[in-house]
């Protein structure tokens, strides 16, 4: 059952980062639809942002109440309806309240995939299990780019927006019939009377005062800037940049998925395999996940240097298959902090990391728009990134020292009956 559940998470994340990246995939029909600049283009990808922190973090703390077999089932429905009416839009104000909503109803889907498939794995397997389910962010935003973009060319970028509703709908039934909200139902009863229900102020004294938990979310957040920013504008600077054509663009996009996934389901594996060795989370975790950002973001700093096309393609490949390290790893860490509250954990680190989804768009637009030429502005916009991920992966090494814990007994029972 542990793999039908993992299966199906993956798969939700595909659906999820599908509808975060079409938006870019489908950048110039949408620009030339309604006349938009640069700036306006950034407030669009800005807009799926402005409540995604806030609802990530409401959304988790309901589903450690409710389970989430109920939220993730909801959350879906609301995204089939939000898709499908995408072919009401007709001007930018509609276009950037849906593209908020979607982002509202989003927010909350990550946190409790990671959380839900923490439950079904022991810790030696954490690593990879969200690996998993983070490369499902790559298939849904990258891998897939050539189907999305075909779907666009050939229907319309509305019609492709309603394909994805169609398969947020499928999704939410599969989920529903074919998994279970726990690997021990009974076990999980009894085991709600010895944790809190209700948020309590002392675990937000810990979350803003505890330095794992603080550099983590830095962490997090600046890797953040990346995934945003190669959902919104990666499409438009292979395109403007590089000089290649709309299909060149998507299989190229699709190449860096694929290329990235190997690379960071990889580190993943690695980081497992240290700790099962070790039992050291600090050796496992942190520095094998900050020492790969800190070499992805050398290899984003490259382009600047090096910008034939073949190598900003190999470069991209590294920057997103090494800085995206901490997202599967994060999660674990945070919820082996607090594993009372893994979906509030997750959804303070997903959440915050997101915060990046609000400027990240809008600065790279009003930079483009400034910029003497669109190279530099774009050149400008990756120095940022790459800079601030060298940064906070230095600091997420030195000041990181995550609890030292046993696995747990619940881990052992979901190990003995989960496969």
């Amino acid at each position: 059952m542990r793999w039908i559940v993992l299966f199906l998470l993956f798969l939700g994340m595909i659906v999820n980062f599908a509808d975060k990246s079409i938006i870019g995939l489908a950048a110039v029909p949408i620009m030339e639809d309604f006349k938009l600049s640069y700036a306006e283009w950034g407030l669009v990808g800005s807009a799926y942002y402005w409540l995604y922190p806030v609802t990530g973090i409401f959304g988790a703390a309901w589903a450690d109440k409710v389970g989430a077999k109920k939220v993730l089932g909801f959350l879906m429905l609301t995204w089939a309806v939000l898709q499908f009416g995408v072919i009401a839009i007709t001007a930018l104000p509609l276009l950037i309240v849906y593209r908020l909503l979607l982002g509202a109803f989003e927010g909350p889907f990550s946190p409790v995939a990671y959380s839900h498939a923490d439950k079904w794995f022991p810790p030696k397997q954490r690593g990879f299990a969200n690996s998993v389910v983070v490369s499902g962010a790559t298939v849904g935003a990258m891998i897939v780019a050539p189907l999305l973009v075909a779907m666009i060319t050939a229907w319309g970028w509305k019609y492709a927006f309603a394909a994805l509703g169609l398969a947020s709908l499928v999704w939410a039934v599969a989920f529903q019939f074919l998994t279970k909200e726990s690997p021990v139902e009974a076990y999980e009863k009894a085991k709600k009377k010895a944790a809190p229900e209700k948020f309590k102020l002392k675990d937000l004294k810990y979350i803003l005062t505890s330095r794992v938990a603080l550099f983590t979310t830095f962490a997090y957040f600046s890797t953040y800037f990346i995934v945003v920013w190669l959902a919104t504008w990666l499409p438009l600077y292979l395109v403007e940049v590089t000089g290649m054509s709309n299909g060149q663009m998507g299989f190229a996009v699709a190449a860096i998925g694929i290329v990235s996934v190997a690379l960071y389901v990889g580190v993943s594996i690695l980081s497992d395999f240290v700790f099962k060795k070790t039992q050291n989370w600090k050796v496992s975790r942190v520095y094998v996940t900050g020492g790969a950002m800190f070499i992805g973001a050398l290899g984003m700093l490259s382009i600047l240097v090096f910008d034939n096309p073949i190598w900003v393609i190999t470069a991209m490949c590294l920057a997103k298959g090494l800085t995206y390290a901490i997202l599967p790893i994060g999660p674990t860490i945070m919820i082996n902090e607090m594993p009372e509250r893994r979906g509030l954990m997750t959804s303070i680190l997903t959440s915050s990391g997101n915060l990046a989804g609000i400027v990240a768009p809008v600065l790279t637009g009003f930079i483009v728009n400034l910029a003497a030429t669109k190279i530099f502005g774009y050149n400008l916009s990756i120095a940022f990134m790459a800079v601030l991920v060298l940064i906070f992966s230095a600091l997420f090494m030195i000041f990181v020292r995550p609890t030292e814990q046993v696995q747990s007994d619940e881990s052992e029972l979901s190990e003995q009956v989960g496969s």
